[in-house]
């Protein structure tokens, strides 16, 4: 009854019929050994006369469990059963009541002469009866693929019924694909190992490190692969781009460098020791911030300037490059104008031998950049346009500003190469992970580093400065320490221009987000003033 009420299903397993499913063999000879009776889950041929704690379900075994449980009280004693084991579970082979009298008596043991059975999906003593339908499946995508033998230690659980065909599926289409790439016949052991190591474990590396399977529970990794590579389809509908598996992962997750202050600092500090034991020029494989970069194309011009900005960081981090275009009606996203940007833009990623897509949508710009940025790891944007009045930054943009997902590179002039940087550093948490960058820039490009603070409103900036010195000077980063006084913004743009700065590096708000709004801003104010990229974090 409380099996009933729990839902939970107390048969014992049938041993015929678990190796059946999983394709079992028996190893080798028997050993004697002591067996955890917790760990006996299942009978050869009296699997139906016990429940899973082997109490007897009939009356009609009552002597013969009576005159069993008195032989194993006696002086004599019975001798040791008979089991199967299946990876982590046992079978009762012979002794189904010398097993249940044991567990009533409360013993934690049985000694028992236990035959090994070989299954390529071994299982654990929590099975149940339900899931012999996946661990069958299990078993015949192992026998199929033999990704057991071809990648040693792959597990590839999933959790419910039918996902193993799922993947069979992926692998059919991806070796179909091998072989129009390759032109060639693609035997499939090929196909099942080049699918591994190029599609499923970039993912599942991809769920490990951003931590979203704890927001699955009972869910595994490959079920999250599933998942993802199934929601694909729906987010490439939905932001015009089609976004790899594992930068979904990685977006879905909570840690990044960016994300929370302890879990964002340790990680970007980590990454900083492994660019910098690599040094300048190195291949640093792996190690980027970042992967996936949005660039927004208004209009021709300032389009192209930010795309081709955007095209000189993707060619050192390796990132992948999505240009969006965001029109004011239906009409004018089919426009010839349109198709003038976006062949120009794919001219120019051509040019930089760097793989671009570009999307067209209708709508609010911001909104529009706001919902697929937070799919990426930086948002590339032209802010600042020329009109009679002198520059300005864009209207439109301004939400942006103050509520992008991601950070921002604005840019307002031709593209630079990143030879030198200026990071402006007042001690605020914005403001380290724009000495961070600074560091990663310079530890990874070779980049001068320059790091100046400008006092305001009386706050001392000697403290600032040691601050960013010190952490520098752990990484092993070197870079000039300038301490200025004057308007922030204004000084900050003088700076740069007097080192030749390739780009200058900010917090995104010193003070609260009304008050930079309200007082103009020293972000906002900086963009105004500086003819060079500003990347605002």
């Amino acid at each position: 009854m409380l099996a009933a009420l729990s839902r939970s299903d107390r048969r014992l397993l049938s041993y015929e019929e678990v190796r059946r499913r999983l394709h079992a063999v028996e190893a080798s000879a028997p050993v004697l050994e002591d067996v955890p009776l917790d760990a006996i889950v299942g009978s050869v041929g009296r699997y139906n006369d016990f429940t899973r704690e082997f109490l007897p379900r009939f009356d009609a075994d009552k002597q013969r469990w009576v005159g069993v449980s008195m032989a194993m009280t006696g002086p004599v004693g019975t001798p040791p059963v008979e089991l199967y084991r299946i990876g982590g579970a046992y079978f009762v082979r012979d002794g189904n009541h010398r097993v249940s009298v044991a567990r009533q008596l409360g013993a934690p043991t049985i000694q028992a002469y236990v035959t090994p059975v070989f299954a390529r999906v071994p299982i654990t003593p929590d099975v149940d009866p339900s899931d012999l339908i996946v661990l069958a499946e299990h078993a015949g995508f192992m026998e199929a693929t033999g990704i057991d033998q071809l990648r040693p230690g792959t597990s590839m659980s999933v959790t419910v019924p039918g996902r193993y065909r799922k993947l069979l599926e992926h692998i059919e289409v991806h070796r179909y694909f091998m072989g129009l790439d390759q032109q060639r016949p693609i035997a499939y052991p090929e196909a099942v190992a080049h699918w591994f190591d190029r599609v499923y474990r970039p993912v599942v590396d991809s769920i490990r490190a951003s931590g979203i399977l704890r927001d699955f529970p009972g869910r595994t990794e490959t079920d999250l692969y599933l998942w993802l590579s199934e929601h694909r389809a729906h987010l490439e509908g939905e932001l015009g781009f089609a976004l790899p598996s594992e930068t979904i992962a990685e977006s879905l997750g909570e840690e990044g460098p960016w994300n929370g202050e302890r879990s964002g600092r340790e990680l970007r500090e980590g990454l900083l020791r492994e660019v910098r034991a690599r040094g300048p020029g190195a291949d640093s494989s792996g190690l980027a911030i970042v992967s996936d970069v949005l660039v927004a194309m208004p209009d021709l011009e300032s389009g192209l300037s930010a795309l081709r900005q955007a095209l000189v960081i993707a060619a050192f981090e390796r990132a992948r490059v999505y240009a969006l275009h965001v029109a004011n009606g239906e009409a004018a996203a089919a426009s010839a104008d349109v198709s003038s940007l976006r062949e120009a833009a794919l001219n120019a990623a051509a040019e930089a031998g760097i793989e671009l897509q570009f999307a067209v949508t209708a709508g609010h710009p911001v909104k529009a950049l706001r919902e697929r940025g937070a799919w990426v790891d930086l948002i590339v944007v032209p802010l600042v346009q020329a009109d009679e009045a002198g520059a300005r930054i864009r209207a439109r943009h301004h939400g942006l500003l103050r509520r992008a997902p991601r950070p921002i590179l604005a840019t307002c002039a031709a593209a630079r190469p990143i030879r030198s940087a200026l990071v402006a550093f007042d001690g605020g948490s914005r403001s380290e992970q724009a000495l961070f960058a600074g560091a990663y820039l310079a530890a990874k490009l070779g980049a001068s580093l320059v790091v100046a603070t400008v006092p305001e409103l009386g706050r001392p900036a000697t403290a600032a400065l040691g601050v960013a010195r010190a952490y520098l000077e752990r990484f092993g980063v070197e870079a000039e320490y300038v301490q200025r006084s004057g308007p922030v913004a204004e000084t900050l743009v003088e700076l740069a221009e007097a080192h030749d700065s390739d780009l200058l590096l900010m917090g995104a708000y010193r003070y609260s987000r009304w008050l930079e709004s309200l007082l103009g801003g020293v972000v906002v104010r900086t963009l105004l003033a500086a003819e060079r990229p500003v990347l605002v974090l």
